[in-house]
């Protein structure tokens, strides 16, 4: 009779279904690991890669092409497109933006929804799951600009969402990506803010791993509660002023 253990192995060794590579492969492009314009890997090695069919692999770069993401040029490849990662919920961000959200709007609203993400994800997580926030998290540790590593941080959340297995809640996280990347910007650019709010990140990966719902859910709060404590005046000013004071900022440390 199979123990526990060996049937987890047994699972391990299982081909990812479709809408798991292809997650996986919309998290890659999220978090930049390929540039605007560079060349996707062949079919072949894309299935080698994911232990998957051919057709599979071409099932999943016909869905991302549909999306906008990438396009498809017969006989020479996919290539990615330069788009945003927010193309999908565009409308719903201008929505937002209409009402002049603050800081402190944005981060109630991701303490709602990312204390419950960060338990399901807890409950719900695949190897797969895990590996791919480990990898999010590996990438952020080798960001070395503010974009990059604003663009990473975003990818470790979306993975924790995407670990919710709960396909609204994922949906919601989507359409509030813009705002939270607006808000990292303004966090990891505030060396206070960081260096209290980053090593939550490794308590959330571990509480997730450990199959510890509370652990996880009040990791993130922990981490979320960061910017309540330590942004000052920017918490009641408009996000929008308070990310372009950023990139102001970015920009005339570029040009010195």
């Amino acid at each position: 009779m199979m123990g526990s253990e060996d049937a987890a192995s047994a699972r391990d060794m299982r081909p990812p279904t479709k809408e798991a590579v292809a997650r996986r492969l919309e998290l890659e492009l999220l978090s930049g690991q390929h540039p605007a314009g560079s060349k996707l890997e062949s079919e072949r090695v894309l299935s080698q890669r994911f232990r998957v069919s051919r057709p599979m692999i071409r099932e999943v770069l016909r869905r991302l092409e549909q999306q906008g993401i990438i396009e498809v040029v017969p006989g020479r490849g996919s290539f990615v497109r330069d788009v945003r990662i927010t193309d999908a919920v565009r409308p719903l961000d201008a929505l937002y933006r209409q009402r002049k959200p603050t800081s402190r709007d944005v981060i109630s609203a991701r303490m709602m929804l990312e204390r419950e993400t960060a338990a399901l994800a807890a409950q719900h997580a695949t190897p797969e799951d895990l590996r791919v926030i480990e990898e999010m998290l590996l990438r952020f540790d080798e960001a070395r600009d503010l974009v990059s590593r604003a663009r990473a941080d975003v990818a470790f959340h979306a993975a924790v969402a995407a670990a919710s297995r709960n396909p609204v809640i994922e949906a919601m996280f989507g359409s509030i990506v813009t705002l939270t990347f607006e808000l990292m910007l303004r966090s990891l650019g505030d060396p206070s803010v960081s260096r209290e709010g980053l090593p939550y990140h490794r308590e959330i990966l571990e509480a997730i791993t450990a199959r510890d719902p509370e652990a996880a859910s009040n990791a993130m709060a922990a981490h979320l509660e960061v910017a309540l404590r330590t942004y000052g005046d920017d918490l009641d000013q408009s996000l929008d002023l308070v990310a372009q004071r950023k990139i102001e900022q970015l920009m005339d440390l570029s040009a010195d």
